[in-house]
């Protein structure tokens, strides 16, 4: 038997199917505090007045952090994907450094309590008075302020990657698709929501955190505190499902640490199934539209594939969904571009088969469309149009699929 389809067991199984996996938000430390998160209920705006005075007299509040009093990062955060292996915050902006609001659900009090419970409620009792100012939360609102960025995915790939002269392309088609579809944010929703347990000996910090990397972790928060990156420890056992939401860094777990730092206890801070919508990136809204021209016998003449997505305030953050269009299919001329709406959103992130789960069922569905037209078998005409190398490199593809097709 080949390694394909031989049994392997999982060395966590037991320990998941039995009960005694212990994740994140299941590890108990001496004289624990909870933190709950207070979130913009505005898309946009300032914080006209926050009122902390009933949250600090409730029962077991130990602190109630705002703009007002929580200490300054060290360092501005700065988009990088954690693939590169350097610091990851998942977006360029820390909330709670001054009163403006960029979006629903941005943390704009932090309430630290004795119980769960307690914290809860006592971010309950917190009165947040906003100025709101226009937004924009979807590609229809903001469509007329569109623009084409130089760079994108945290600045590792180009916006627009493009041979050969497509108009002309088109142009000269005998059969030409057109497709477009709209599709809607997608949010990760793990079973289990992000956590944090932050705890300092003196100046040296251990962090339990549900990520799905522990380096990133170790690196985002040492950047953003201004510590020495031995002086961080990030310990993580087990992860209850992340889909790109816990590749990345993102502001709670920064507050949890300097949340402990301030009542001096370990302090967790658990996001709610509600934030996990609004305080670990998604999917983002995104419309992309593909144009195919070929002759009759299904040689392609152009493929132009252009992708609109809504971004936030301070990145210029797409999937990238034209990587598959330039490289499946021969043709001499093809054009893969990315637009941004600047909206008002946290930065989108990492989604399951990132840019090429949408991107190419955008481009296949252009091909069956073809092939229709045709009059073609859709095996046969992904056959005919089958690229032996990537246009973009100077040698031939490591596999060929076209073998099993024989």
């Amino acid at each position: 038997m080949s390694v394909v389809g031989t049994p392997v067991d999982r060395v966590d199984g037991q320990a998941k199917v039995t009960g005694g996996a212990r994740y994140t938000a299941e590890v108990v430390l001496p004289d624990l505090a909870y933190a709950t998160i207070v979130g913009a209920t505005i898309p946009s705006g300032r914080i006209r007045r926050i009122d902390t005075d009933r949250a600090l007299v409730a029962g077991g509040v130990l602190a109630v952090l705002t703009h007002e009093n929580l200490p300054k990062i060290a360092e501005p955060p700065h988009l990088l994907p954690s693939l590169v292996g350097a610091a990851a915050p998942g977006e360029s902006f820390f909330p709670m450094q001054d009163d403006v609001v960029h979006y629903a659900g941005q943390p704009v009090a932090l309430v630290v309590a004795d119980s769960h419970e307690r914290a809860q409620w006592a971010a309950s009792l917190v009165e947040v008075e906003y100025e709101r100012t226009p937004s924009i939360t979807t590609l229809d609102e903001g469509r007329g302020s569109a623009y084409e960025p130089q760079m994108l995915f945290g600045g590792l790939l180009p916006a627009r990657m493009a041979f050969g002269d497509v108009d002309a392309g088109l142009a000269d088609a005998e059969v030409r698709v057109d497709v477009s579809y709209h599709f809607a944010a997608n949010h990760h929703n793990a079973l289990e929501t992000s956590a944090t347990t932050a705890a300092w000996e003196g100046d040296r910090l251990t962090l339990y955190d549900s990520t799905m990397g522990i380096r990133a972790t170790q690196l985002t928060v040492a950047h953003l505190l201004g510590l020495q990156v031995s002086d961080v420890r990030v310990i993580t056992h087990f992860v209850g499902g992340g889909f790109g939401g816990k590749a990345m860094t993102w502001p709670h777990v920064t507050l949890a640490a300097m949340a402990a730092r301030q009542v001096d206890r370990p302090v967790r801070l658990m996001l709610t199934r509600t934030e996990a919508f609004t305080s670990t990136g998604h999917r983002e809204e995104q419309e992309q539209a593909l144009s195919l021209g070929a002759k009759r016998d299904g040689t392609l003449t152009a493929v132009r594939h252009h992708k609109l997505a809504l971004t936030s305030q301070f990145d210029d953050w797409a999937e990238p969904a034209t990587n598959a269009t330039l490289q499946l299919y021969t043709s001499p001329n093809v054009e893969g571009v990315h637009r941004l709406v600047k909206g008002n959103t946290m930065t989108a992130t990492f989604t399951r088969g990132p840019g090429e789960t949408v991107g190419v069922f955008v481009l296949e569905t252009a091909m069956d469309e073809l092939a229709y037209t045709l009059g073609v078998d859709p095996v046969e005409l992904r056959l005919r149009c089958h690229g032996d190398t990537d246009p973009r490199a100077t040698r031939g593809r490591a596999t060929d699929w076209r073998s099993a097709c024989g």
